[in-house]
């Protein structure tokens, strides 16, 4: 049976700094405390700008993301991809990703100038809130590319330093604003984009700058630069589409609902989102370890990650559910009781995009990213359907369940996609197998010797 020998192949990794469960933990321990800070922001946001106020802020912010994953043109992902492939060298890829950076930031401050000339200041955001898309747009691909290289060097220490410092500054700033009486939209948002700029400058410090190839920064190598784009790019489409199964329904919620439903939408999203600090933590360190390995190393240890992240982010979900009442009343306020029920109907979709997490990982190792892009389209294709038919009716309610809906079908699309390139069962990857037992046992039995009572 693959099951013992799968948890055998993993012996290797259980043990020494560089281990899979080291940097697994390590990432997810760093994803608590900086999702934590990103929980307390929304905490802090909703008492201080209301549920209106909030699901204004929220709009703002996902059109920069949206903006900000066209803009950066898939290279972030190309970076990943090709720093573990050892096909380009290290400064040649990271001169493309600042000629990158450098030419989004003039494109966005000539968008945002001819915009407010042409129109009024005013897209999601008025006045002088909507100046700061000039400064947000850049922060936020320039924060993608730079912890690209952190990620494609499996450098998660310094990686999770760059997320802790931008989840610290945001928080702080909106924390003391707060205090001072001076928290409303424009000051939120900047603090924000803030954030994101400090992080950068951090980042920049961390990723050898040094040896980026100058001459190819001006021009950039143009070869080089174009796969950086053309395998990014189908990646990119994937997470531009799953952005859309997230975070669309936002926009819509504005559209049909009211910017107060958008503030009790986002409060549901984010706590939903929770469980999904385990599964994201597992891919970040799965995918370019996976990147570097053979094909039947990475076929062989995919399932077992797979099917345990899963089981984990399931008790998780359901420990959730239980709390989020009492949580969603004393945390955020009575105003905010109506993203209960949304919260409970998001949760499938959550657990079953755990599982996507993993299996995109692998996919993607393979050179297979464009199958994670079919999945998200067909997700996206369904969210699109389901939430112009379920939001005028059911509203909020109607969101949650397009999306838990979308979400299970990205599973669905990514497991048929995964069994074509790894030829592996598809119950191995998402039931608990008896051989996993002997894995948590040698687990234990390994960190009892390392720290022993």
């Amino acid at each position: 049976m693959r099951g013992p020998q799968t948890a055998g192949v993993m012996q290797a990794d259980i043990e020494g700094r560089g281990g899979f469960l080291f940097n697994v933990n390590l990432v997810f321990l760093s994803q608590i405390l900086i999702y934590g800070l990103a929980f307390g922001l929304r905490v802090v946001l909703a008492r201080g700008l209301g549920d209106s106020g909030l699901g204004t802020y929220s709009l703002f912010f996902v059109a920069v993301l949206v903006a900000g994953g066209l803009a950066n043109l898939g290279v972030g992902l190309g970076n990943i991809y090709f720093l573990n492939k050892g096909t380009y060298s290290y400064g040649v890829l990271l001169s493309g990703s600042l000629f990158v950076l450098v030419a989004t930031s003039a494109v966005a401050g000539a968008f945002v100038l001819a915009w407010g000339l042409a129109y009024q200041p005013e897209l999601f955001v008025t006045g002088r809130a909507f100046w700061l898309y000039a400064a947000a747009l850049p922060a936020v691909v320039g924060y993608v590319l730079l912890t690209s290289f952190l990620h494609g060097s499996s450098r998660f220490v310094a990686l999770s330093a760059v997320a802790i410092a931008q989840g610290c500054v945001g928080f702080g700033a909106v924390a003391v604003l707060e205090a001072l009486g001076r928290l409303d939209i424009f000051w939120a948002i900047a603090a924000w984009a803030g954030s994101f700029a400090a992080a950068d400058i951090l980042a920049l410090t961390l990723v050898r700058l040094r040896e980026a190839d100058l001459g190819a920064l001006l021009p950039p190598r143009w070869e080089v630069l174009r796969e950086q784009v053309r395998y990014g790019a189908q990646g990119q489409l994937a997470n531009l589409a799953q952005l859309f199964n997230y975070r669309l329904d936002q926009f819509l919620v504005a559209a049909f609902v009211s910017r107060a439903g958008v503030g009790h939408y986002t409060v549901a999203v984010g706590l939903g989102e929770s469980v999904w600090w385990i599964s994201s933590a597992v891919a970040m360190v799965l995918l370019p370890r996976l990147t570097r390995m053979e094909s039947e190393e990475a076929a062989e240890k995919t399932p077992l990650i797979c099917r345990n992240t899963l089981l984990v982010s399931a008790v998780a979900a359901l420990a959730l559910m239980a709390v989020s009442p009492l949580a969603i009343r004393v945390l955020f306020g009575a105003d905010f009781k109506p993203a209960t029920l949304p919260l409970v109907l998001l949760m499938p979709g959550i657990v079953a995009g755990s599982a996507t997490r993993v299996l995109g990982s692998y996919l993607f190792s393979q050179g297979r990213i464009l199958y994670n892009t079919y999945a998200t389209f067909i997700a996206l294709g369904l969210t699109l359907a389901l939430d112009f038919a379920l939001i005028p009716r059911l509203e909020v309610e109607g969101a949650a369940i397009a999306s838990s809906v979308a979400y299970t079908a990205s599973l669905i699309a990514t497991l048929y996609w995964y069994r074509r390139v790894s030829g592996g069962s598809i119950r191995e990857a998402l039931i608990f197998q008896r051989g996993d037992v002997r894995f948590y046992a040698d687990v234990v039995q390994r960190l009892r010797r390392r720290w022993p009572a």
